[in-house]
């Protein structure tokens, strides 16, 4: 008796140590170095292909690694220091596996990626041609949003008792399209002087590749950009469960 009740209580385990795991959930551990949380969902269609869908979120803060970006840029008039950033990303994507084990090995990954970026910049002007200093400085907010389509290369390998995956991201890139609005609202009242000095400097934003276009008046500033996107992924460490 006491051994049919241990078979019937390990029956369960034995059951779903056996059963095929065509799913599995990871987490890219690389990422977290710069403040972003990337979940993926993976689920098994074949030997050698399947579906996955990630998601990425920075939660709006500070710009990661903000002190290397400010040596590296020609425009002073942005101050990096008082800069916000946020973004959402939402990628699906099917992998190829070279390998007939069972999604495992090297893998290709035709992919699509859907962007959001959240934004705070802040520009600061000063202009002393008229005689006397006049200076703005004024936050602008806004999103940027972007659609892409891409081509990743991995490798991917089962660990601890096949119930763990170790995922590899080696290169990858994608490119699309970019959309962009940014806005700043004045209070009080810019004057005349403070209007021409800040039209002047939005007009000479270097924004490169992307095309920009703004208007400023008494009480509000806006930007509207467009041009296209190019994103690269790859050195991500990935670990996952698999159920």
């Amino acid at each position: 008796m006491k051994k049919i009740a241990f078979v019937l209580l390990l029956l369960p385990t034995l059951l779903w140590a056996q059963k095929p795991s065509k799913n599995s959930i990871k987490i890219n551990l690389s990422s977290l170095l710069l403040r972003n949380y990337h979940f993926t969902y993976e689920r098994s269609l074949s030997k050698h292909m399947s579906f996955s869908l990630g998601f990425r979120t920075m939660p709006y803060g500070n710009v990661p690694m903000e002190g290397t970006i400010t040596e590296q840029m020609d425009d002073k008039s942005i101050n990096l220091s008082r800069m916000k950033l946020g973004n959402i990303a939402i990628t699906p994507e099917i992998r190829y596996y070279f390998s007939s084990k069972g999604n495992q090995g090297f893998y290709a990954a035709p992919y699509a990626r859907y962007l959001v970026y959240e934004l705070t910049a802040p520009i600061t002007v000063e202009d002393k041609s008229s005689g006397q200093l006049i200076q703005v400085d004024r936050d602008f907010k806004g999103k940027i949003t972007s659609m892409n389509g891409g081509l990743m290369f991995g490798i991917q390998y089962p660990i601890w008792k096949n119930r763990m995956v170790f995922d590899f991201w080696i290169v990858g890139a994608h490119f699309g399209t970019s959309t962009g609005i940014l806005t700043a609202e004045f209070n009080p009242a810019l004057s005349t002087d403070e209007q021409a000095v800040l039209q002047r400097e939005v007009d000479n934003l270097d924004t490169s590749p992307f095309k920009s276009v703004g208007k400023v008046t008494a009480n509000s500033a806006q930007i509207n950009t467009e041009g296209p996107w190019l994103g690269v992924r790859g050195l991500g460490i990935n670990l996952g469960f698999k159920f």
